[in-house]
């Protein structure tokens, strides 16, 4: 006689329909049994789909032997509604071959730890074990260090078996111990690519490492339970992926931050001024000077942010923390000069949005009792937490990093025509109509200098003058092909900033020009390594 709860099978059929796994336990003919299930298979193959009924219902059905127990698997497509139905034809096709036994959902053994979906960032890659060797994955080495008052909430397997992976759980407060705990076992910790935690910064906070110890090679991943913005984590994780005797290289060096010099600082604004002409006109100087001065401010923010340690931004207390790490960039300046750095980043940015210049997200911007605007997001998350005037300092920073996140297309075609030579070159000569001796032109060796002035002659945009006394200086000069390149260059340069700037008085951009030069001059020489 066959025994089964009926009801029990339709509930877990319905919450399982996309992978349905009922088994025959305890049969006295298997082979019936697996004759019956087959059965079963071809019944529920003639049921035809509700939305195409030339196609069958199931996406997938099938008996296979699993631990020597006959196991009916089926995938209904989510079509939940029919599991009544399936769960009939099934019972009715092994009913009628009178088999006996057990018929059951067939559910997976009870793993070896305290499974906690919330660490599973390998998901859909890796297989739970359910054995484990000292309460570790059987190929990690022996003696490997355990978090300290951890609970191992995952251990898995890579689907081809390649490495093996184990998670543990902790309340309270993150394992930033456990990187020294790996170093002292003999690991090599080192950095790995932004892009690989990139899906996971904003809701967990993850670091990730390299490691490497002798030819093994892994992974260590520390990070919270998903959280958005303004809610503080209560679990945190460790994750810890090995490879044993791989032929992979070692490690890359864990990031520093080493010295600055005056390159990485932006372009000087006085070599700015002198090159500007031939990228967007004499009248949008100050325009290009005020983008890359922000553009400068922000690496210098960028500079110092990526140097500091690794901290959770859903923390009450991280906004504070972070203002006094960032905030000396801002030393010397006034909170009117703040103000305006504010709004002149965030009126570019809601420009770009208005025109549709590129594709971002709309920021939550408001204006304050002077007009000038500000992100609403950001000034909530300050304001638990910061004074009035760490605030508008905050916000001010925050401004300066959406800006060079937003705009990047823009500074970085500003950035690159003006440092490109030949742009440097048409710079010195557009507002000469006479030329300018070729010793004056473009920085650098001397070959250097005449072979790209050889190179723009080729190409029709310049010529020099031709003298017979040697000691005469050769003049360079625009021809009228060069004169229209630079101009038909300029206005669509020119249609693209006036956009950017857009609502931006001239007052304003000066004074925003000269308070990121001096943010830029703030950053640090050699900010500490994390």
């Amino acid at each position: 006689m066959l025994r089964y709860d009926e009801a029990d099978l339709i509930a877990y059929v319905a919450e399982h329909c996309s992978g349905v796994a009922l088994a025959l336990y305890d049969t006295t003919d298997q082979a019936a049994g697996v004759a019956a299930l087959q059965g079963a298979v071809r019944a529920v193959g003639r049921i035809p789909h509700p939305d195409d009924p030339e196609d069958p219902l199931p996406s997938w059905c099938t008996v296979l032997l699993e631990d020597a127990v006959p196991v009916f698997r089926l995938d209904l497509k989510d079509e939940s509604q029919y599991a009544e139905h399936v769960v009939r034809i099934v019972l009715d096709e092994l009913d009628a071959a009178d088999i006996d036994g057990r018929l059951e959902p067939k559910r997976p053994a009870q793993p070896p730890y305290d499974h906690d979906a919330q660490a599973d960032i390998f998901y859909g890659t890796a297989t739970g074990l359910t054995e484990l060797d000292g309460g570790l994955p059987p190929r990690f080495p022996a003696s490997f260090p355990i978090p300290q008052e951890a609970t191992l909430v995952l251990a898995q397997q890579a689907r081809d078996g390649t490495w093996e992976h184990a998670a543990w759980r902790r309340s309270g407060r993150p394992f930033i111990e456990y990187p020294q705990q790996l170093r002292t076992f003999g690991c090599e910790l080192g950095s790995v690519a932004a892009a690989e935690v990139a899906d996971y910064v904003d809701t967990t906070c993850m670091v990730r490492y390299s490691l490497g110890r002798g030819r093994d090679r892994g992974s260590v991943s520390l990070y919270h339970e998903m959280r958005k913005p303004g809610q503080q984590p209560s679990n945190w994780y460790v994750s810890v992926v090995w490879q044993t005797a791989t032929d992979l290289p070692p490690p890359l060096p864990e990031k520093t931050s080493a010295p600055t010099s005056a390159a990485d600082r932006g372009l000087d604004p006085a070599r700015v001024r002198e090159l500007v002409p031939a990228f967007a006109g004499l009248e949008h100087i100050v325009s290009c000077e005020t983008l890359l001065a922000i553009n400068a401010a922000s690496l210098a923010v960028n500079a110092v942010a990526s140097a500091l340690p690794p901290q959770c931004h859903h923390e009450r207390n991280f906004p504070l923390w972070q203002h006094g790490q960032l905030a000396p960039l801002l030393r010397g300046l006034s909170p009117d000069q703040m103000t305006v750095v504010r709004h002149a980043c965030l009126t570019t940015i809601s420009n770009w949005t208005y025109h549709r210049i590129a594709r971002l997200p709309r920021l939550p911007l408001a204006r304050d009792d002077a007009g000038y605007l500000f992100a609403t997001d950001a000034r909530h998350a300050a304001a638990p937490t910061l004074q009035p005037e760490q605030i508008l300092e905050t916000e001010t920073l925050y401004a300066l990093q959406t800006a060079a996140i937003m705009l990047d297309p823009l500074l970085e075609s500003l950035r690159t025509t003006i440092a490109d030579p030949l742009t440097q070159l048409l710079g010195q000569l557009v507002t000469h109509d006479d030329g300018r001796p070729l010793e004056e032109l473009v920085r650098g060796p001397d070959a250097d200098r005449s072979e790209l002035v050889a190179e723009a002659e080729r190409a029709g945009i310049v010529q020099g003058s031709a003298s017979t006394m040697s000691a005469a200086p050769i003049l360079v000069r625009l021809t009228r092909a060069g004169t229209h390149q630079v101009n038909t260059a300029m206005r669509q340069r020119a249609g693209q900033l006036s956009r950017t700037l857009e609502g931006i008085t001239p007052e304003q951009l000066t004074d925003a020009r000269d308070a990121c030069w001096q943010i830029a001059s703030n950053r640090p020489t050699s900010p500490a390594a994390p």
